[in-house]
């Protein structure tokens, strides 16, 4: 690797497991193993991903405290110092404010300063209240980084980040086509089997066992929180049920709206009919259950990882019509309807259960449509072709192969 390689600093707010950070930890071993010099440093807690660094990436703990460290802050204009780093990479607004100021502080070359940004609309919350402050440190970033065309469009109409071309980037999600290509007899899952431990609980796990062959099982995987719409799944699911569809839902992952989601569930009687999985280290053994994957997200989404992971499955997806999906599906393999339009979900669901033909087309289409436009490939030389341009460097074999796929949150 050549002495003029630069330098580069992924900078996050922690390690929990989330889409953006599962995806910035994979992407540094990347680079990483492409010979590119990396190092990840985080702000805060939690640490929940740091094991799933790979050796050769240096990793710093800023150890803020509070909502803004001065110490966080000097720590890292000393790491960014001491390392010579040229580029800095932080992760969504609240870190690009501290490669802003650490910036200002360094004195004599100024690492160059990307900003990537995760959400499509900060809607109503706390990032829409900061965002006076957080438009004007993107627009002084020197290129910011988004997941869809929709999300530059939006961000550039309503904050004025990414009205220059230059200075603006869109590089869409990739997922791994060779871990994300479930052999159901691999994880020794039969997708015609599907039962309910212990009645149904909300501790119930999937076990396979002889069922009717017309039965099927839709679900999604995702951190329960309210913009996810998980509630609007377990509706759907219990609708279609009562057309007479023998439908049974999966729910992967956890959150803070766990206990919400098995009320609703308690209160239609899906408990017989629902299994909440938890948070699964590997997502594929639920995925092969899968007929079709739902995402009924109402907000946040921009450039699904989760939905990607389907599709890698060769499983056809209904989408809410939110952020990027329709660039997503713009080669097929699913389907969209209203965010928040749960008869149309319902409708799209019944099409895809009761045509074998439809849902068979989609399929094909879906990993199709991820081998040639959303691999995990395209994904990381796009970031070197961002980071190192000019650079010839070439991926060092199997090294994906490290990284245990986990529940994905985007």
């Amino acid at each position: 690797m050549s002495e003029q390689a630069p330098s580069v600093l992924f900078l996050l707010s922690s390690l929990a497991t989330g889409g953006s950070e599962l995806k910035t930890v994979r992407l540094a071993n990347a680079l990483a193993s492409r010979g590119l010099p990396v190092m990840l440093a985080c702000l805060g807690p939690p640490f929940t991903l740091r094991g799933e660094i790979d050796a050769q990436v240096p990793f710093v703990d800023l150890r803020r405290r509070g909502k803004f460290s001065i110490r966080s802050l000097r720590l890292l204009a000393h790491v960014v110092r001491e390392r010579q780093v040229r580029t800095i990479v932080a992760v969504n607004p609240y870190p690009a404010l501290y490669g802003r100021l650490v910036r200002i502080l360094l004195r004599g070359p100024k690492p160059r300063l990307i900003a990537t940004v995760n959400t499509t609309d900060p809607g109503s919350g706390k990032l829409a209240l900061q965002m006076p402050l957080y438009r004007r440190i993107l627009r002084s970033a020197d290129l910011v980084i988004l997941g869809a065309e929709a999300q530059r469009r939006l961000w550039s109409r309503q904050y004025g980040v990414g009205t220059d071309d230059r200075r603006t980037r869109v590089i869409y999600n990739g997922v791994d086509t060779e871990q994300f290509a479930v052999d159901i007899e691999r994880f020794a899952v039969d997708t015609r089997r599907f039962a309910v431990v212990d009645g149904g609980s909300a501790r119930s796990r999937v076990r396979a066992e002889d069922r009717n062959p017309r039965r099927f099982v839709i679900g999604t995987v995702g951190q329960m929180r309210p913009e996810k719409a998980h509630l609007d799944l377990v509706r759907a699911t219990a609708i279609l049920r009562s057309r007479g569809v023998d439908v049974q839902a999966l729910l992967v992952g956890d959150g803070s709206e766990r206990a919400r989601i098995e009320e609703e569930i308690s209160a239609l009687g899906m408990r017989p009919h629902i299994v909440l999985t938890g948070e699964q280290r590997d997502v594929r053994p639920s995925l092969a259950l899968m007929d079709v994957f739902v995402l009924p997200s109402t907000a946040v989404e921009t450039f699904s990882n989760a939905a990607l992971e389907a599709l890698s499955c060769g499983i056809p997806i209904v989408a809410s019509d939110i952020g990027g999906i329709r660039e997503l599906l713009a080669y097929g393999g699913g389907v969209t309807y209203p965010p928040g339009d749960v008869a149309r979900l319902c409708e799209c669901l019944d099409l895809l259960l009761r045509d074998h033909r439809y849902r068979a087309q989609l399929a094909a289409e879906a990993r199709l449509a991820v081998e040639e436009h959303f691999s995990w490939s395209r994904m990381v030389q796009d970031f070197v072709t961002v980071l190192a341009p000019g650079m010839n460097v070439a991926e060092s074999p199997r090294w994906h192969h490290r990284i245990s796929p986990q529940a994905s949150a985007s």
